[in-house]
């Protein structure tokens, strides 16, 4: 293959700097003047949701509660499916607009199973978007079964970012131009 995949995962094992350094490549991706569409994950300040994380819109800055707060002990799943659907409307508008990135918070448990933004992962690779997510070592033998292996996988590193990026948005430029 002589492109890059136009999907790429940062691999961590322990959320370690993955997050940041997703949100500090976006930031500096949209200040060199692309366009990048998509979710951050995002901490709450008041920290009164389990986990005290969220999900941001990269463009509005709009905030999904994807977490319920079930109250301390609780052991049950606390992610919020309707929260989470109301963002997945979020990324399919990002596709459809056909930015230079789309970025997705993370590909886990929810994607593995078919859920979560799996059919949004799905849609950006058909339209050949570049697509930045966050896979946990844990999911990283599912994210390649759901990529067909033709995903790069990155540490949390802006030079590696910068790397693939350059080869990735320079050819998805002459089929976006195509559309």
């Amino acid at each position: 293959m002589d492109r890059p995949p136009p999907i790429a995962a940062i691999v961590h094992a322990h959320e370690d700097a993955a997050d940041a350094v997703m949100r500090d490549y976006v930031a500096d991706l949209r200040g060199r003047g692309h366009t990048v569409r998509g979710l951050l994950m995002a901490r709450r300040p008041d920290g009164r949701l389990r986990g005290g994380r969220c999900l941001r819109d990269v463009e509005t800055g709009e905030i999904f509660e994807i977490f319920q707060d079930l109250g301390e002990g609780s052991q049950a799943c606390c992610l919020d499916v309707s929260c989470l659907a109301a963002a997945a409307g979020t990324l399919r508008a990002a596709i459809q607009a056909r930015p230079d990135l789309v970025v997705i918070n993370r590909y886990g448990r929810q994607e593995s199973e078919g859920g979560g933004f799996a059919q949004e992962f799905l849609a950006s690779m058909v339209e050949e978007i570049p697509v930045l997510t966050i896979v946990a070592e844990e999911f990283l033998e599912d994210w390649r079964r759901f990529t067909g292996g033709m995903s790069a996988e990155l540490p949390a590193d802006m030079d590696r970012l910068r790397t693939w990026e350059t080869r990735a948005l320079a050819a998805s430029r002459p089929r976006a131009q195509a559309g």
